[in-house]
């Protein structure tokens, strides 16, 4: 019971922090506001997968999983989909491991 009522105000506190800044802005957001939420996702999905690819053991290691983010960096740069940028990332990824890079 204690964990569904955690997971009920984890779940009131994610809707209402949501619905105040809708409310707060109304219907139209501020320019400026709008293209810098448009960075949002490519940063988050940095953060996540560079600290993973590129120092695994807290070290700065160059190998199989860093030149696979750097051809989804490549993909990313020229494309700017996000989708395209993962596929072109694990594409990589394995076409290295196939050929025993």
């Amino acid at each position: 019971m204690e964990k569904l009522l955690i997971f009920a105000g984890m779940a009131l506190a994610t809707y209402f922090t949501r619905y105040a800044m809708i409310a707060l802005l109304g219907q139209e957001m501020p320019s400026l506001l709008r293209r810098w939420l448009r960075y949002v996702p490519v940063a988050v999905l940095a953060a996540l997968i560079a600290p993973a690819a590129l120092a695994p053991q807290g070290r700065l290691e160059i190998g199989l999983h860093a030149w696979a983010v750097l051809a989804g960096a490549v993909v990313a740069w020229r494309t700017r989909n996000i989708l395209l940028t993962i596929l072109g990332g694990v594409a990589a990824f394995w076409l290295l491991q196939m050929l025993g890079k």
